[in-house]
């Protein structure tokens, strides 16, 4: 019988191989969408998301054509799948192939949960924009710019202070707001990237997509089982790619530990795992093993042992233990 790993209790212990220094009460999951750096080697290949990216890879391959129109970039698949990692690795290509080119990157992630109307917000969406362009040299090299900029950011506060709010009013409102500050021209105004907030389905973000401008991208992270899930007619100026990343494959949890823990050295002097008994859990799994299954289990196996202060290889019994299957008949992992 499987289920889910047991939670991580506290946090990671140094010795622990899946502790990074930046993000040491957990393993590393959600790495923020445009800050890769030294951590860039976190992103460990698998089938499913390397497909997922080489096809983004493949769409957004010229900077230039990326002003031509409006882009919904959504993510969509099971929990676990890697779809906030796939987020950060496609936007950190977009960063390396801009150059030149002033790109701004909006993590609004933040608006999601008890923040009011879908129209506060919208009107919330585009403060954040607003704010973080006063960054941009385009903006803040000319003081024409940034005092529009800031008009609009009065105009989002006023807008804001109303009652009663129409969908549809605030639509044309952001809308000429964006346009107003260079957003919809085609100057060489900076190339934005906005990082949705997580949502249920694509019907969601609609009303965000809706005042996409031609220099504008949108990340959109769908937490729905749905995979299979069309999107919404969203109108000619949006071209919407969607990225559906799948939990591991079979042949893909043993690439991952191995690539994960071992990348520096071949082996290292404790806390080894064996190719077959990784093959063994994957096998119990049965195609329901995510990134985020595999990684928490495994952290919590390490703090288990480095907290007994007797340094090992795992066992499978760790492992069996964890992430909550049947006792092994023997230690060659079989059970």
């Amino acid at each position: 019988m499987t289920g889910d790993p047991r939670p991580a209790s506290g946090r990671l212990s140094p010795g622990n191989p899946l502790r990074l220094v930046r993000y040491a009460d957990r393993p590393p999951l959600a790495l923020e969408p445009h800050r890769v750096g030294k951590h860039a080697d976190h992103y460990v290949d698998t089938s499913s998301f390397t497909e997922c990216f080489e096809g983004f890879q493949s769409e957004m391959d010229d900077i230039e054509a990326i002003r031509d129109r409006g882009h919904l970039v959504f993510v969509h698949g099971l929990e676990g799948t890697g779809k906030t990692s796939l987020i950060c690795r496609c936007v950190h290509f977009l960063k390396e192939i801009a150059g030149q080119t002033d790109l701004q990157v909006v993590d609004a992630r933040t608006l999601s949960g008890p923040v009011g109307t879908p129209e506060r917000r919208m009107l919330g969406l585009v403060f954040k924009i607003c704010s973080q362009l006063m960054e941009s040299a385009y903006f803040s090299g000319s003081p024409s710019r940034l005092a529009r900029l800031r008009s609009v950011i009065r105009d989002v506060d006023r807008l804001k202070a109303r009652e009663g709010l129409a969908a549809d009013r605030v639509r044309g409102e952001v809308a000429t707001m964006l346009w107003e500050i260079g957003l919809g021209s085609a100057d060489d105004g900076p190339l934005v990237v906005v990082i949705l907030p997580r949502s249920a389905n694509l019907l969601d973000v609609r009303f965000y997509a809706e005042i996409a401008q031609p220099c504008m991208m949108f990340f959109a992270e769908l937490e729905d089982e749905d995979t299979g899930q069309e999107h919404p007619p969203f109108g000619g100026t949006i071209s919407v790619i969607p990225l559906r990343p799948r939990p591991l494959a079979a042949e893909d949890g043993w690439a991952f530990v191995e690539r994960r823990l071992y990348r520096e050295t071949d082996r290292r002097e404790s806390m080894n795992i064996q190719e077959g008994h990784i093959k063994a859990i994957m096998a119990a799994y049965d195609g329901r093993m995510t990134i985020r299954l595999l990684v928490d289990g495994l952290a919590e196996v390490f703090e288990q042992i480095i907290r007994a202060d007797s340094p090992r290889d795992v066992s499978y019994s760790d492992l069996a233990s964890q992430f909550i299957l049947a006792p092994p008949s023997e230690e060659t992992g079989s059970s």
